[in-house]
């Protein structure tokens, strides 16, 4: 049977997550629940594309995502169910498909004519039916074209030499996740020595893990270890700038003494040799 994931905008505070989850249960036998999170900042479609994207295809395809941040239905925004890369998403049609995979459209898509009085339980229908192997089309008018949403791409001088990027995430821990790529940095880089601009701080080194910032050379108790800043590559490939163990609650995280938040400027400037 395919795996459920749910990211919303809920948070954990109050009991909509539990009542939609409940309502799944009422209609499906044991399915498999996944939360990706439900801590997505209010209606924030291009962050909630960034996460998702940084983790669905690590499940198995046929399972269904559901996707309730702006989950509404109104006028001027349909709620869609789509087939995209051999997954299925139940979301609204605000963008985020375009934000998820700009490269990939969907196979199909359907506008939801399920006839339920909420958006909620809409998307419990339209779930339990793809869950049961359902098609599409019976839940749904087919629809080709969607709401677009412009991604912020890294530019790139015409001298080949500097990057300029964006902050595109903050995470949990205060890390500021830029949309540069391992790839496209690679890419520009070839292998010059460069420094990362990052308002008033500099950068010059890009490290493969947290720990690797520490010198483990030196004994323990002369060590600087907590609070030092560095550059690395995350799990998805972009560029992060961190705090070592920077604790966002008591303001060490890197986007408070960086003073970096969303969208905010990232400049790598590459050095010419000889």
């Amino acid at each position: 049977m395919p795996l459920i994931t749910l990211t919303t905008d809920f948070g954990l505070q109050d009991a909509y997550v539990a009542s939609f989850k409940a309502q799944l249960y009422q209609q499906l036998q044991s399915p498999v629940i996944v939360d990706i999170t439900h801590a997505i900042d209010p209606f924030h479609i291009a962050q909630t594309a960034y996460i998702v994207r940084s983790v669905y295809r690590s499940f198995p395809e046929g399972s269904i995502h559901y996707i309730g941040v702006d989950f509404n239905q109104t006028p001027e925004q349909d709620l869609i169910a789509a087939k995209l890369n051999d997954h299925y998403f139940i979301c609204s049609d605000n963008g985020f498909l375009s934000l998820l995979e700009p490269e990939l459209k969907p196979t199909l898509c359907v506008k939801l004519n399920v006839p339920q009085n909420t958006a909620q339980k809409k998307a419990v229908e339209a779930i339990s039916h793809i869950y049961r192997g359902g098609e599409l089309s019976v839940i749904g008018n087919t629809i080709s074209t969607l709401t677009t949403r412009r991604q912020h791409v890294p530019l790139v001088n015409t001298q080949q030499n500097e990057i300029q990027g964006h902050v595109l995430h903050i995470d949990r821990f205060g890390n500021v996740i830029t949309n540069i790529t391992e790839k496209l940095f690679d890419r520009v880089g070839q292998q010059r020595p460069f420094t990362i601009h990052a308002r008033n701080h500099r950068f010059d080194k890009i490290y493969r893990d947290y720990h690797e910032v520490i010198r483990y050379d030196v004994p323990k108790e002369r060590r600087e270890e907590d609070g030092k800043k560095l550059a690395l590559f995350n799990q998805q490939g972009h560029l992060e700038l961190a705090i070592f163990k920077g604790n966002p609650t008591y303001g060490g995280g890197a986007n408070t003494l960086f003073g970096l938040s969303y969208l905010d400027p990232i400049r790598i400037a590459f050095i010419n040799q000889g």
